[in-house]
């Protein structure tokens, strides 16, 4: 079966499209977006959300190629930007072309799913042309149901992409935005004992950044922040109902970070987050999975303070009618520093966003975020508010426009605070879909 558009473009409207400052990447870290296709949910699925809602007659085409299917896609975006550096005074203002080319092969057993996706994110600036660039992805995935209660997923990942320059650890201001590489590859597994789903998961990643440089043309050494890591997870869950399902999961990571320096000794870690919840869809009109636990992550040389406490991963979302969409979602992770100093921070964050389809072809959303990164070495804890409010109308299947503003304000206290800023991002696109 063909993917649908909205997926699709929800992904634009929510990254590429509704402002970096929500979700362009700090620093490469071990714990960014899963790789691994979501496993078959072990409960009943009773509601769609808007984004998931296909109308009649906005399917998506597709080409087909034998037992295969292309989805084509193409967006260019005209991006007005007041703080495109991120500084706390003397911002600057430019306008930005983005160009988002995506093609993707998969093909249309609904058991046995392989994808093959290559993407692209290439941003030009009208005064500034020292902050273009490009960069890409290259996703190969699969989902397979080996027996009846047997899956196996895996993914494999190429990508080159670049440090926002409203990254929360941004340090220093260099003339070209750092840039690194990233290849990463996972695997998972899961078996249901009737009632009972037993699930592990494995993942690799290395990031390799290029050094930066400053105005005065002295060299940046980003070499310190390359890493590799490794993480291991185990998952039990429990099905008392078609609709209530109780979990509980462990996940151990071990971060290597090979170059270090006087002022940044190795950065090396492990750690583990272990979390007890419950996922749910009862014919209450709304779903969701809620869980508590704790988190930690010991470094391996005492120059570092250990990073731990209390752990939540949530994820609600309610439906006060069949056109309408309200999630609320707030987590806790152990982010990886590009701080000299510092060895990593705890970011606990939280959003709320309204969904409201309008008319089959016309979707408003809004959602408000608020994150907080406390860095360990450090007296600094930044906070960050994200507003963002877009429309998206769907012209036809094959196209859509999106007018969208996002808004950012960061604030940093204590001896070692940084910088407090606002970005004002205001972007028009359109996304060309066959």
């Amino acid at each position: 079966m063909s993917r649908p558009i909205l997926n699709r473009l929800a992904v634009l409207a929510h990254c590429g499209l509704a402002g970096a400052a929500a979700c362009s990447p700090a620093v490469a870290r071990a714990d960014q977006t899963p790789l691994l296709p979501d496993e078959i949910p072990q409960i009943e699925k009773r509601y769609t959300a808007v984004f998931e809602r296909v109308q009649p007659g906005y399917e998506p085409q597709d080409i087909a190629l034998g037992l295969l299917r292309l989805a084509p896609s193409f967006g260019v975006s005209t991006v007005y930007d007041d703080n495109i550096y991120g500084t706390e005074h003397g911002a600057q203002a430019d306008e930005i072309l983005e160009l988002t080319p995506s093609l993707e092969l998969h093909n249309q057993n609904p058991l046995n799913t392989v994808s093959l996706k290559a993407s692209g994110m290439f941003a030009r600036y009208l005064d500034h042309s020292s902050e273009n660039t490009d960069d890409y992805s290259v996703t190969a995935s699969g989902l397979f149901q080996l027996d009846h209660a047997t899956q196996l997923r895996l993914a494999a990942r190429a990508e080159s992409d670049h440090q926002s320059r409203l990254a929360e650890d941004l340090y220093t201001q260099t003339v070209r935005p750092l840039s690194y590489a990233e290849q990463s590859a996972a695997i998972g597994v899961s078996h249901d004992f009737n009632k009972l789903r037993l699930s592990a998961t494995s993942k690799f990643a290395h990031f390799a950044w290029n050094n930066g440089t400053l105005a005065d043309d002295e060299v940046v050494n980003q070499r310190i922040s390359n890493n590799t890591s490794y993480r291991f997870g185990m998952r039990v869950s429990y099905a008392q109902t078609s609709s209530l399902a109780w979990f509980a999961s462990l996940d151990y990571n071990s971060r290597h970070f090979p170059v270090s320096t006087e002022e940044t000794p190795s950065r090396d870690s492990q750690g583990y987050e272990v979390l007890a919840g419950v996922t749910f869809e009862p014919a209450a009109l709304v779903r969701g999975t809620i869980s508590a636990g704790y988190i930690s992550q010991n470094f391996r040389l005492p120059y570092y303070k250990d990073i731990k406490g209390p752990d939540f991963n949530v994820k609600l979302q309610y439906f006060p009618t069949q056109l309408t969409t309200i999630t609320l979602a707030a987590h806790r992770a152990v982010l990886d520093s590009g701080i000299p100093a510092s060895g990593g921070y705890l970011s606990s964050q939280a959003m709320v966003r309204v969904d409201h389809e309008w008319l089959r072809q016309l979707i408003f959303s809004l959602s408000a975020g608020y994150q907080v990164n406390n860095y360990n070495n450090l007296d600094r804890r930044d906070g960050r508010f994200i507003a963002e409010a877009d429309a998206l109308y769907r012209v036809n299947r094959y196209a859509a426009l999106q007018l969208a503003y996002a808004r950012l304000d960061q604030t940093s206290d204590g001896a070692d605070r940084y910088r407090a800023y606002q970005d004002d991002r205001v972007t028009l696109s359109l996304t060309l879909r066959r």
